[in-house]
């Protein structure tokens, strides 16, 4: 059996997670905020042979990225067992108002036992581990319990959604220092089998050589009984390894308990802080392991993984690569740090390791680097590492990957266009003009909108789901959405120092609707935010609470979450209720007054209008058809984020959807008499820039990472032309290197027609389903905030639009 463990860093922007593969299954270690996306640019990895994922915390960093995953899956009706910690079904009945009929089962594990699960390609062991009363006394070694006989406890499963028992969920603690840490095993390795043996023997060919070869006796023409042994070599123990986590060196006395299940193991995945690492307890533990082996033949591989002294490597490397290529053309407008090299410097070297001998001698502790492939099986293998390129490693599975030498093909693309003498002109232009601009002293330069997202429904490699980060003069941050993924984005953007401060300063976060690409990251701010706090040294009461505010499902799904994963906040519902919160905290953001606008999407969908005291105006659709309402509301802005998910041919899908087309919000812009328009929300079927036709000059597409003051909106608009060429010319030397590659057999015309017609029928029932969603409408005021007066206004909607439209439920 071919089978081997990839282990991926602790990044920064994407949690570290472990892949095991074998020739039938694949499983995953974790799946943390921004998954979807990490493994979207690997071309080696497919969600349709998904076995099982085991989580070893209920850290948002291990299960941010599940609820996301498993909605993307949903149509591959393939069901997947998930193990971890108790209090892992939480997550998914706290979402239920966004998320049902997912394929999963749930499996939560006994916290005081080791328990086994099986599967005909390997076999796994639970090692729960605490860190609560817990001492570090080797006089008093603590042994670990086994029951082979007990399996985790189904939770949960999706598509039977039945309530846990009362008498179990009383007995369930729901608490983030619970932790799981796994040891892997592969099934035993056949011996080789010899045909000429059983042949001498007189054993048929055929079935009988099978029956051999999976360990059963058969009868020979003689009637004579021949068994395995007698024509096939030994076979061989399975290959062991271990997946750890260990956050604090509290855990270190439970998982030492644990340190018989170590016995003959040749690789240990190791999640463990530098403060941890470095700790002479721990070290001992790991040459505890290797003295574990009773065959000389095995040398235990130590991988270390965490952000401190592991190298950073993008896991988004096709959006940096087009990201590259922006800045080379107009620098101002993508100001994203090239923070590896400032992560770098910040790497702690693990010689300290070198004053053990035990460890130093067998040269085989190795930090994580990039993707870190370790050989299971053949046998002969077993232990083999290698380092691959993060988006170019050749496992077997889906060969090598198609972005190959992307990021210097496509810096070698822009240098060209650039030299041409139309992209002279262009970015002749665009210089100019930025001079311009610059040189304004009266210029104004908040509110900064960075776009960490502008994509919708599930993220892409160019495009990651919605989100709006925007920077006020005095450095205080806002929000606008949160789809999974959005940390990861102010990391990239921010680099590891400068982030910190960023999420300090973040505010407020406001939700738009229920859908999941538009809130799912809120856990991994609110956590990462705590985190840093702590880090820079900011005690509790220093630290000022984030404000979120959302329709009422959405702040009661973060504060059901809130049982399994640490979340500080303080909730505020849409729902007609007066916050004297919401207020005091717009008078900080300098804010004059807060409109929460009813728009045509879902039940509960809202619009945003914010002024400001100094008169600048904004207006953030949300998801929505054009929306006479939010027009009206947002009369004179000075800017509106509106959604333009289609392009206009796609009109028929827009209206099904509940979404709104390019040439539908310019002209919603056209109505609102705004002085700017910023399109976004793309549908992921346009991984770039889309060019636009039409008479309007005041308006841009936003691109991911893509960050605005108001003075530079000009801009946005002048390198659409340039970068949609640019595009287009880069489209057309893939598609004139793809017809020099050899061909299938062309289909025949009647074949085409019929494929044609088929794909048109599909469309038809796929578009009738949108259609016939229809719920009871919702009719909702809007909800304005004059932060002066410290009042709250219901205005009613007096427009038909509201009411006319197809109701929608999926995207």
């Amino acid at each position: 059996m071919k089978s081997f463990l990839e282990i991926t860093g602790e990044n920064g922007d994407t949690p570290t997670t472990s892949y095991l593969f074998s020739d039938s299954d694949r499983y995953f270690f974790d799946c943390g905020d921004g998954f979807q996306r990490f493994i979207k640019g690997r071309s080696n990895i497919t969600f349709g042979k998904i076995k099982s994922i085991f989580i070893t915390s209920l850290s948002w960093d291990c299960i941010g990225g599940l609820i996301g995953l498993f909605l993307t899956m949903a149509e591959l009706n393939i069901k997947v067992r998930l193990y971890g910690p108790k209090g892992l079904h939480k997550l998914f009945t706290s979402s239920r108002e966004f998320q049902y009929q997912l394929n999963v089962e749930i499996y939560e594990v006994d916290s005081t036992i080791i328990q086994t699960i099986k599967d005909d390609s390997f076999t796994f062991y639970t090692l729960p581990i605490t860190n609560k009363n817990n001492k570090d006394d080797d006089n008093d070694e603590i042994k670990s319990i086994i029951d082979e006989s007990k399996t985790p406890t189904l939770a949960y499963y999706g598509r039977n959604p039945q309530p846990i028992p009362t008498t179990i969920e009383n007995d369930y603690e729901y608490e983030e220092s619970s932790i799981v840490c796994y040891i892997g095993m592969t099934k035993d390795f056949k011996g080789k089998f010899y045909p000429e043996k059983a042949v001498a023997l007189g054993v048929p060919k055929g079935i009988s050589f099978k029956h051999l070869q999976d360990g059963k006796s058969v009868t020979n023409k003689d009637g004579v009984t021949i068994t395995p042994d007698q024509v096939m070599d030994k076979s061989i123990k399975g290959t062991k390894f271990a997946i750890i986590r260990c956050p604090s060196i509290e855990y270190l006395p439970s998982l030492k308990s644990h340190l018989s299940m170590f016995t003959d193991i040749h690789i240990v995945n190791h999640i463990v802080p530098n403060e941890v690492l470095s700790n002479l307890n721990y070290i001992k533990f790991m040459e505890d392991i290797n003295q574990q082996s009773t065959a000389a033949a095995i040398n235990t591989k130590h991988i270390i993984v965490n952000n401190e002294n592991c190298e950073r490597v993008s896991g988004c490397q096709s959006s940096d690569n087009q990201i590259l290529k922006l800045q080379k053309f107009i620098p101002s407008l993508f100001p994203m740090k090239q923070q590896s090299s400032e992560h770098d410097s910040l790497v702690k070297s693990i010689e300290f390791l070198n004053d053990s001998k035990i460890l130093k001698d067998q040269i085989n502790v190795f930090p994580c680097k990039e993707t870190t492939n370790l050989i299971l099986g053949p046998p002969q293998n077993a232990g083999d590492i290698e380092f691959l390129p993060l988006n170019n490693n050749n496992n077997g599975e889906g060969g090598v990957d198609s972005n190959e030498n992307e990021g210097s093909s496509d810096n070698k693309s822009m240098e060209e266009f650039i030299n041409t003498e139309q992209g002279q002109l262009f970015k002749k232009q665009l210089d100019q003009q930025v001079e311009q601009l610059e040189s304004n002293p009266n210029k104004c330069c908040h509110p900064k909108i960075l776009f960490t997202g502008t994509g919708s429904a599930i993220p892409s490699k160019y495009r990651n789901v919605t989100g709006n980060f925007i920077t006020l003069a005095d450095d205080q941050n806002i929000l606008l959405d949160a789809g999974e993924g959005t940390f990861g984005q102010l990391y990239r953007f921010f680099g590891p120092i400068e982030v910190k401060k960023q999420l300090i300063n973040l505010k407020m976060i406001w939700l738009s609707h229920l859908h999941a690409d538009h809130h799912l990251g809120i856990p991994n701010i609110c956590e990462k935010r705590q985190q840093y706090a702590q880090e820079l040294g900011l005690k509790d009461n220093e630290l000022e609470p984030l404000i979120i505010i959302g329709p009422e499902a959405l702040i009661q799904w973060v504060n059901e979450l809130s049982v399994i994963v640490n979340l500080k906040f303080i909730g505020i519902a849409i729902n007609g209720n007066h916050s004297n919160q919401l207020v005091q905290t717009c008078k900080k953001l300098n804010i004059k007054s807060f409109s929460m606008v009813p728009v045509i999407h879902c039940n509960y969908a809202f619009g945003l209008v914010i002024e400001w005291n100094d008169g600048f105006k904004l207006t953030y659709s949300g998801d929505t058809r054009p929306c006479k309402f939010l027009s009206e509301m947002g009369k004179d802005s000075c800017v509106q984020i509106h959604e333009a998910t289609f392009e206009d041919e796609k009109q028929m899908d827009a209206v099904s959807k509940r979404h709104s087309t390019v040439g539908e919000a310019l002209e919603v812009g056209r109505l609102m008499n705004c002085k700017f328009s910023l399109l976004t929300h793309f549908s992921q079927r346009y991984p770039n820039l889309k060019m636009g036709t039409y008479k309007d000059t005041n308006y841009g597409l936003a691109i991911d990472l893509l960050q605005i003051s108001p003075y530079q909106y000009p801009l946005v608009y002048k390198m659409i032309e340039p970068f949609s060429l640019l595009f287009e010319n880069e489209a057309q030397k893939k598609l004139d290197k793809k017809s020099t590659q050899p061909t299938t057999t062309s289909k025949s015309k009647s074949t085409k027609t019929e494929d044609e017609n088929n794909t048109i029928e599909k469309d038809a029932k796929r578009l009738e389903k949108y259609q016939n969603k229809y719920k009871d409408e919702v009719i909702l005021p809007a909800y304005v905030y004059n932060i002066d007066s410290n009042s709250l206004t219901l205005i009613e909607n007096t427009f038909d639009d509201l009411s006319s439209q197809p109701q929608f439920e999926d995207d």
